[in-house]
């Protein structure tokens, strides 16, 4: 049986198909017209027409109309000056000759220059007397006490400084503690000197109760412990110790008294007023610090309970302390030598000091019973040093660095058995008024 003669042939759908996709391409192809934004009409803005400006717009040009020169119509003449005073008449050559002349005296001489003064010799040693820093008109302020930033906990920087930043509040290097002085003439000092002009401000180093404050010349019975050398002291018992033993603090020469017995105060209150009480060279404020021997403490400490304050009392900021030990060579202390301090960067003499004098008496001054040292420099910026000891030819030194808020030790030492050279014999001097009564306190 055949099939239908009238189905579509698939010849016929393919070309069909064909064509259809070729119009979609076609169409496809044609270029899109731009998109037109239609834009609101708005209202043309009204224009205010300047007359000048469209005369500038338009300029002169050659139709305008020149503006004539004026031409002058005389030359210029400059002003004269009338002197209504009346007429001056010039000076009469008697008249010069007449003016008197200054009669110098025939004896007169100039005054001639004052002579150069001449260097004596000296036998002092150069690191006593040589420090080539400038004079120091600022310190910076000191460090927040108390800190211990030893990793062995040496360190006991409990006390704030006893005057302001303002002022003078560092101890001066000629009689520093446990020295004799300048030219050896006065009692081992049991502290440090600040002076200062008279009224300053004195304060407590840290908190405690008065257990001392009079006036130690004119009031009968308030000469501290029976010395006159300190004239108005104060004395601060403090609420904490060290390892159990009481310290105390010591104030004296002051000018005034602004505290009493038995007052509980705080650290950095006003206790005092710089003065020149007791004896004394010159106004200033002697600060000791004391510690009871044992755990109780009736009475305050007496002169041969003393330690440097300067192991006690914080360092300035960005500075520390360093304390070191001179012995010879069967390791026993040796008294009144001369330290030197060398920036070892610079190369210049940061600072000298003299190691203790122990007399071997009951008033000796002390070591520290941590350091055990017998010379300290404080406020020693920090850096590399060099610590230098000279006795007699023989020189001594070490490196030390020095740490902020800090103690650095250093131990200078000769050989074991070597003895340093003696000095010859000085002569005595004779007594006078400050060794016999105590000399500066």
């Amino acid at each position: 049986m055949n099939r239908a003669s009238g189905g579509i042939s698939p010849l016929i759908l393919i070309l069909v198909a064909l064509l259809g996709f070729g119009g979609l391409l076609a169409l496809n192809a044609r270029p899109v017209e731009p998109v037109q934004l239609i834009v609101p009409t708005q209202p043309a803005p009204t224009q205010t027409v300047n007359p000048w400006q469209a005369v500038l717009e338009a300029g002169f040009g050659q139709q305008g109309t020149l503006v004539p020169t004026i031409p002058p119509v005389s030359s210029f003449a400059a002003p004269t000056f009338v002197y209504e005073g009346g007429v001056s008449a010039p000076i009469a050559a008697a008249d010069v000759a007449s003016v008197p002349t200054l009669a110098i005296a025939s004896g007169a001489t100039p005054t001639r220059p004052l002579p150069t003064a001449q260097l004596l010799a000296t036998n002092i040693p150069l690191t006593a007397q040589v420090v080539n820093l400038p004079t120091q008109v600022w310190q910076p302020p000191p460090l927040v006490p108390p800190i211990s930033r030893d990793p062995l906990g040496r360190d006991h920087y409990y006390f704030g400084r006893p005057v302001d930043s303002n002022a003078t509040n560092f101890g001066i290097f000629n009689y520093n503690y446990g020295s004799d002085g300048p030219q050896d003439a006065w009692r081992v000092h049991a502290g440090i000197d600040m002076p200062n002009p008279i009224g300053q401000t004195v304060r407590a180093a840290g908190s405690g109760i008065i257990v001392w404050a009079a006036d130690g010349l004119r009031v009968e019975g308030a000469v501290f412990q029976n010395t006159s050398s300190y004239g108005n002291v104060v004395v601060i018992r403090h609420d904490f110790g060290y390892e159990g033993h009481p310290l105390f603090t010591l104030y004296a020469h002051l000018s005034a008294v602004l505290v009493l017995p038995g007052q509980r105060i705080e650290r950095g209150e006003p206790i005092g007023l710089v003065g020149n009480s007791g004896r004394v060279t010159g106004p200033h404020v002697h600060f000791e610090v004391r510690m009871c021997p044992t755990n109780v403490c009736e009475d305050i400490p007496g002169y041969g309970e003393t330690y440097n304050p300067l192991l006690w009392m914080v360092p300035y900021v960005g500075h520390g302390v360093i304390a070191g030990r001179l012995v010879d060579g069967f390791g026993d202390m040796v008294d009144d030598a001369d330290i030197t301090v060398r920036n070892w960067a610079r190369g210049t003499v940061e600072g000298t000091t003299t190691t203790y004098i122990f007399q071997n008496t009951g008033v000796d001054v002390n070591s520290d019973p941590n350091w055990q040292e017998n010379f300290v420099l404080p406020d020693v910026p920090a850096g590399r040093y060099e610590v230098i000891a000279n006795i007699n030819g023989v020189r001594l030194s070490q490196f030390v660095d020095v740490n902020e808020g800090m103690t650095s030790f250093v131990e200078l030492a000769p050989q074991p058995g070597v003895t340093f050279p003696q000095d010859a014999p000085a002569p005595t001097p004779e007594p006078t008024a400050e060794t016999v009564e105590g000399g500066e306190g």
